[in-house]
């Protein structure tokens, strides 16, 4: 039985949705992307500072005060990575700080606990 090979056998794929999308929905979709970077931008900001002032708080003096009731020493940062619905967002600073005495751990990170909902 001979096979009729003018037909094309293989079926033809629909275009995807951005071959069809329309001049206003690659506007959109590339004001959201922006939107999202913004709020990335925003919330790495607002982290760093609440781990901030959360470390002032816990070592009992600001930054560069001298104080008897002080329980350590700010020592640095690192920098971490965090996974958010609005995506990655990257180099988020991590404080760092070593204990005065033995009454606290000898080295501190100020932790960032997310609950998922």
């Amino acid at each position: 039985m001979s096979v009729d090979t003018s037909e094309h056998t293989t079926p033809v794929s629909n275009p995807t949705t951005s071959e069809q999308s329309s001049p206003q929905e690659v506007v959109q979709e590339g004001f959201h992307h922006h939107l999202r970077e913004q709020i990335r931008s925003a919330v790495k900001i607002v982290m760093e500072e609440i781990m901030r002032e959360e470390l002032t708080q816990f070592l009992g003096a600001q930054w560069g005060e001298a104080s008897s009731e002080r329980k350590g020493y700010r020592n640095g940062s690192s920098t971490r990575d965090l996974a958010t619905s609005t995506g990655k967002i990257e180099d988020l600073q991590v404080l760092k700080a070593i204990a005065k005495d033995s009454s606290t751990p000898r080295s501190l990170n100020v932790t960032i606990v997310m609950n998922n909902k």
